[in-house]
């Protein structure tokens, strides 16, 4: 059975967290209420034990599947199946169509689970770490633009241009500790798929961070660093885009994760309300 998390549930996530492998530090017990709390739900067998985890992101008929955790003494045995079953229960209960998650192209049994109820690879994204005198030798274009926060107005326009399920902007404005940026042309206005990046300065780091042209990251990243907290040599972001992650890796940037993006419909009953869509990336 899954169940809302509860503040006790800290611990649970602080032990299987790690097991991710993703580098980032386990959350402190009031910035995991906060932030990743209100999305996970924890799972039990009949007798009440705790045997995993998942954490969530809904959106307009969207899931993020963020974080998917089993105790290691249950892996093996079906429990990823059911709990991705259960998953899918709760999204269709909801009228949630879509979902997409991250996953290690090395971790076989989790590719083929996710492939057998029904997502395919999207794309390949990349976790750096990045020094900030390294992201100064950034190639940069010759196009003019400018940064800014983003506003409420904004959202939809980013959201189509990098193909960005309805919402997440709009869902990440919920936290007053993260920085949304965008890069705009004065002379093109209009267009707003240039750049665009959530940044947690706490964290510190980026994602996503998407931008039209390789060229167009250095603007971008000189906006996120007026917003570093002091003594911040570094800048952690995702790369979703080859030519991205290419300029990245000959700038000398520390490869951190890469991860196969998988999406899907959520398989089962067709849902009422929200029609399926079918965003590049989740």
């Amino acid at each position: 059975m899954l169940r809302p998390a509860t503040p006790a549930d800290h611990v649970h996530y602080a032990r299987l967290f790690p097991d991710l492998a993703t580098g980032d530090p386990v959350l402190p017990p009031d910035r995991w209420l906060d932030t990743i709390a209100p999305g996970t739900l924890i799972a039990e067998d009949g007798h009440g034990s705790v045997i995993g985890y998942a954490y969530l992101q809904i959106l307009q008929g969207n899931c993020y599947v963020r974080h998917v955790a089993i105790e290691p003494d249950r892996r093996g045995q079906g429990r990823g199946r059911m709990l991705m079953d259960a998953i899918a229960a709760r999204l269709r209960a909801v009228d949630c169509t879509r979902w997409c998650l991250n996953v290690k192209p090395e971790n076989e049994a989790a590719v083929r689970l996710y492939r057998a109820i029904g997502m395919t690879t999207r794309h390949t994204m990349t976790a750096f770490r990045l020094d900030w005198d390294l992201a100064a030798r950034l190639p940069r274009g010759d196009r003019s633009v400018i940064a800014s926060l983003v506003a409420p107005a904004d959202d939809a326009a980013i959201e189509a241009a990098f193909a960005m399920p309805a919402g997440q902007i709009a869902e990440a404005r919920k936290r007053p500790d993260l920085v949304l940026l965008r890069l705009v042309d004065p002379a093109r206005p209009d267009d707003a798929g240039l750049g665009f990046a959530v940044y947690d300065p706490l964290f510190p780091g980026a994602f996503p961070f998407r931008v039209a042209a390789a060229t167009l990251a250095p603007p971008l990243l000189a906006a996120i660093r007026a917003h570093e907290r002091p003594d911040t040599p570094y800048i952690q972001l995702v790369s979703e885009d080859a030519d991205l992650t290419a300029a990245l890796l000959a700038i000398g940037g520390t490869v951190r994760l890469s991860a196969l993006h998988m999406a899907g419909d959520v398989p089962g009953p067709a849902p009422s309300r929200h029609p399926p869509s079918a965003p590049d990336r989740c």
